[in-house]
């Protein structure tokens, strides 16, 4: 969820889910209205692109030399932050109402494979865990304050209390090239991981976060409680707050009872003529006729492409291991009935028995490309600028 505070007029941040891909991201554009929010929506997507052409595991280009240890899911992480470090490098460097601007990010890929999750980051743009009743910050803001401890440790507090402290040293945008940090940890069921924006993090303390885990384990309730937490504060900045959930397989935990199998509960027919489960009309909801289905699942997994909202898509399958905050705003989690995946799901479609779990086979990846108008450069469709020339391309 992202919210615009109560000290903004627009909103400068962007956040991306995809659940399928395993990708999430914060981003927290910066150089004004249409030029903050263009750098974090372009950052969003182009990691969203890069994430959706690799699908296969295979990178562009040669390994630099400083990502020769690294473990390769990682190096596709680090490999799309610099991507999108470019492609925001280049549009600021090509229309003169976007010079100058830049985003922070994070994004956390989460392997279900390897059962680790890598973490990129670039500026002060955060990642906690919440595990065992203890919050850790995995990655560390690039900032004056923490780039004068790295040079003397040994500062007073007074010392430190006269450095400006929302002053960042590193971000999308400000050269062709950044340096990112990467860190790789391995995933337990029951970890929670907490990505969010300086406004979240610059507002409420570690241990606050940590109480609102306390309250409620629903991430879409614990979002809401710490954007509301952040606006009680003072709320300054923008507020993004984005939640992954480890879990185990849905598989794993669902047993069927008598009732699943035998049911004697009358059908439901459709509009359409077909028939519906019980189990998908739930007491208090209407029929399934009379909700259209189809426009809530699409603005579930649609993501916003104005820079003025964030960024959310995608839906966990059957087996998936992540369970995420994609529902940026109130209307989308109305659409959705109950604010939850499984509400949108277990309508759209009858349950069918599952197959015993096995290992997906790999699929080739289908890569769509556009051309531009201009210059007749390749690009992803749902690129809104040239990465080449810098001109706007056209939906």
């Amino acid at each position: 969820m992202t919210d615009v505070g109560r000290q903004r007029k627009h909103n400068e941040d962007n956040v991306l889910v995809k659940s399928d891909l395993g990708l999430f991201v914060v981003a927290d554009g910066m150089g004004g209205h249409n030029a903050g929010n263009v750098a974090s929506a372009l950052a969003t997507k182009s990691l969203d692109n890069f994430f959706e052409a690799t699908r296969a595991g295979s990178l562009p280009g040669p390994v630099p030399a400083d990502e020769q240890e690294l473990d390769p899911e990682a190096r596709r992480v680090v490999a799309a932050i610099r991507k999108a470090n470019h492609d925001v490098f280049v549009i600021s460097n090509t229309y003169t109402q976007h010079q100058g601007m830049g985003s922070t990010v994070v994004a956390a890929y989460v392997s279900c494979e390897t059962e680790q999750i890598h973490v990129g980051h670039v500026g002060d743009s955060r990642c906690y865990r919440i595990r065992h009743g203890e919050i850790e910050q995995l990655t560390k803001d690039h900032s004056l304050i923490n780039d004068a401890l790295a040079l003397k440790p040994d500062l007073s507090q007074d010392e430190l209390a006269r450095l400006p402290k929302n002053i960042i040293t590193r971000a999308l945008g400000m050269k062709d090239a950044v340096k990112v940090d990467i860190r790789s940890e391995p995933t337990q069921p029951g970890d929670v991981f907490l990505l969010c924006s300086d406004g979240l993090s610059g507002m409420i303390s570690e241990q606050q976060m940590l109480d609102v885990f306390d309250v409620t384990q629903d991430p879409h309730e614990a979002c809401e409680l710490l954007i509301e937490m952040a606006n009680e504060a003072g709320g300054t900045d923008n507020i993004s707050a984005l939640i992954v959930r480890i879990q185990l397989d849905a598989q794993d935990e669902r047993q069927p009872n008598s009732a699943e199998l035998d049911d004697t509960r009358p059908l439901h027919v459709d509009e359409f003529g077909e028939t519906v489960p019980p189990a998908a009309v739930h007491e208090g909801q209407l029929p399934v006729d009379e909700v259209d289905l189809e426009i809530a699942a699409q603005q579930v997994h649609s993501i916003a492409d104005s820079g003025l909202r964030s960024q959310a898509h995608g839906a966990p399958g059957a087996v998936a291991r992540m369970a995420a905050a994609p529902f940026t705003d109130r209307r989308s989690r109305a659409a959705a009935g109950s604010g939850r995946y499984a509400a949108v799901t277990a309508a759209a479609r009858p349950p069918v028995k599952e197959a015993p779990p096995s290992k997906p086979a790999k699929r080739a990846t289908e890569v769509r490309v556009a051309r531009c108008a201009h210059c007749k450069h390749e690009l992803f469709i749902g690129n809104r600028f040239c990465v080449e020339c810098g001109a706007p391309i056209k939906p």
